[in-house]
């Protein structure tokens, strides 16, 4: 078996791994001298098989590289009887069983050393207390006699000390590993174990006082204890893992659930869409390189990144997609998103601090942001570290009043900006991750199925939202706008400007009846085969548009040759396809044809049908518009045709 690729060290974490290696190796090295040399009972053989029996039976804590085990009965019985030495060598001979138990999973070396070493120094230390603070020596060679209170409080301090420094060693070395605070770690996980060791001391004292020797009898009397105490340890394990696991289960629930309401969210707003994803993917990359390892931080920074934006649903939308600059006026309306969003957010009961990082993430480092104006250190780190990607996401995007920058031109904003808006530590280390982050957004950009949601339905309906909220938009500025065309012309533009945006149309035709014969001819062409379509006249009853206009009847996704001929398919985009309705008012009036090279669907069918009806009132008023004019008022409708490229 391969060995597993071995975390990073840091400098610290080796030379402590290697002072505690070195000390726990010269200890058994001297405890297995010390035990040749007196040549002790052959009881200690019994309890060195005993321990290894029972260490077929770990307990393997959760979410933390440690075991337990009813093996520790054993060790501190020899300990008890047979001095340091002998306690060290059988806790030696118990790690090193489950290790070689774990060899065929992954394998860590400086983890295997170290718990090789550090349970023997442990012990070791812990027992020369015990013989200390009771002021004997081990008991195999003494008289039996009941335990006095000297024993007793020698046997407290064994366990304490050994509970301590035991604990202690594993949780450092945890803590330098993953770079987290060790005190959280041994309160956490290691903390609640104190009851493992005074119990096997407990057992063990009892054991040793009685028989002062190892016999069958002995252990007939002490298994049935030790089976006890081994299946309430595995049955708390399996709870607390269940329960962790649960909770776990929670969470990942809960932030699912937040983020489909931020991607709804999202997906309304056509400017920015995709933003809160990229930003989240960018905070936590930013988060980790600053070092933040708290968990209850990271998941509040991961919420909040999406959610940072959800007061703008108190923004009107023609502030938030403005082609130009915000009035002082709007520009106070836009700025109340920050404190709405935290206030929607304050009424979830979170497990981790969202809200202050939603509220915050506008200050700036000098004082002069918003909603508190409040400045440097006092604005949280994860307010601090949205605030960063989210200006830079937000220079690098396109939005209604300017293009998109470039990398170039963002890092420039970011580091003039720096330590006036924004934390110089945050800035600088940003910055010193572009690279890596655009590697891997191209990545991303690679694989169709990068998104979180993986399920193609989740991902139409977001689509559909995002089309909705542009069907919205677009028939609303031509509702607005349509009143206002002056010609024809100026409104077949229009609608071709707005629709384009909203179906695959890259065509664009309208026809109107002629007044002088049985046709109907194209008075505006738009777009890609304008040159082909400019003023051309089709008889009523025949091709894709005459057949429409006879029929009062729309057509969708018939074939664009059979309305323009072969040169359909040789213009730099190739048109394939054709979609046309009649424009009714009462009968048919006109009608409006798109071409394109995707199919249409139904929806757009849908969308083309509402045109027409929208169109109709317009057609009217340009049509009077365009005869009371005097230049155009003897004009025959045939010589009204217009090409617009």
């Amino acid at each position: 078996m391969s060995q597993p690729q071995r975390p990073p060290l840091s400098f610290v974490a080796k030379a402590y791994v290697a002072f505690v290696v070195a000390a726990g190796l010269w200890v058994v090295a001297y405890s297995c001298q010390d035990l040749l040399a007196n040549r002790p009972s052959p009881d200690l053989a019994w309890l060195a098989l005993l321990t290894l029996l029972s260490g077929f039976l770990p307990l393997k804590l959760p979410k933390v590289a440690a075991n337990i085990s009813v093996s520790e009965t054993f060790v501190f019985c020899g300990t008890l009887l047979f001095g340091p030495s002998a306690g060290a060598i059988l806790v030696f001979l118990d790690v090193a069983l489950i290790w070689a138990r774990l060899s065929r999973q992954e394998v860590y070396w400086h983890r295997m050393l170290f718990s090789l070493a550090a349970n023997p120094l442990a012990i070791w230390i812990a027992a020369a207390v015990l013989f200390q603070v009771a002021g004997t020596g081990p008991l195999a060679p003494l008289e039996i006699e009941p335990p006095d209170g000297r024993l007793i409080l020698g046997l407290l301090a064994f366990a304490i000390v050994y509970f301590i420094l035991n604990s202690s060693l594993v949780a450092f070395a945890i803590a330098l590993e993953q770079n987290q605070n060790a005190f959280e770690i041994w309160s956490k996980h290691l903390s609640r174990l104190w009851l493992n060791y005074w119990a096997g001391a407990s057992v063990a004292a009892l054991l040793v006082s009685i028989f002062h020797t190892i016999t069958f009898l002995a252990l007939s009397l002490i298994a049935p204890l030790m089976l006890v105490l081994y299946f309430t340890y595995r049955w708390s394990m399996e709870k607390v893992e269940k329960a962790e696991a649960h909770l776990e289960d929670l969470k990942r629930t809960f932030l699912q659930t937040i983020e489909a309401l931020a991607l709804a969210i999202d997906a309304k707003d056509q400017v920015t869409h995709g933003h809160i994803r990229r930003v989240q993917r960018h905070t936590m990359a930013l988060a980790d390189a600053l070092g933040v390892k708290d968990e209850k931080q990271l998941d509040a920074l991961r919420a909040a990144a999406l959610l940072h934006d959800t007061g703008k649903l108190a923004v009107p939308e023609y502030i938030l997609n403005k082609p130009g600059a915000l009035t002082a006026s709007e520009f106070e309306r836009m700025k109340v998103h920050a404190a709405v969003g935290a206030d929607i957010l304050k009424n979830i009961e979170f497990p981790y601090p969202v809200e202050p990082i939603v509220r915050y993430h506008h200050e700036n480092w000098d004082g002069t942001g918003y909603p508190d104006g409040i400045k440097g250190s006092d604005i949280p780190l994860g307010a601090r570290i949205l605030s960063v990607v989210d200006c830079y996401d937000a220079l690098t995007s396109d939005r209604p009043y300017r293009p998109r920058m470039t990398r170039q031109q963002a890092e420039q904003v970011l580091s003039e900006r720096r330590g006036k808006h924004y934390d110089p530590w945050v800035v600088d280390r940003f910055l010193s991750l572009l690279d890596n982050l655009e590697r891997q957004e191209a990545e991303e950009q690679r694989q169709a199925n990068a998104a979180f949601l993986s399920v193609d339905g989740a991902r139409t309906q977001y689509e559909a939202i995002s089309a909705t909220t542009a069907e919205d938009r677009e028939f609303n500025e031509l509702r607005r706008d349509l009143p206002r065309a002056t010609s024809i012309v100026e409104a077949g533009d229009l609608l071709f400007r707005h629709i384009r945006r909203i179906l695959p149309a890259a065509g664009f035709a309208l026809y109107r009846p002629r007044t002088d014969s049985n046709e109907l001819v194209v008075t505006v062409a738009v777009g890609i085969g304008a040159s082909a379509l400019d003023g051309l006249r089709v008889p009523i009853g025949e091709r894709i548009s005459g057949w429409v206009f006879a029929h009062g009847q729309p057509v969708l996704n018939s074939d664009a040759t059979l309305e323009m001929g072969p040169v359909a398919r040789t213009f730099p985009i190739p048109l394939r396809f054709a979609a046309a309705v009649p424009v009714i008012d009462v009968q048919p009036i006109a009608v409006i044809a798109v071409f394109g090279s995707e199919p249409f669907h139904n929806d757009h069918r849908r969308l083309l049908e509402n045109v027409a009806t929208l169109f109709v009132s317009s057609l009217g008023r340009a049509a009077a518009a365009e005869s009371s004019r005097p230049e155009t008022a003897s004009r025959a409708p045939d010589q009204s045709k217009t090409r617009i490229h």
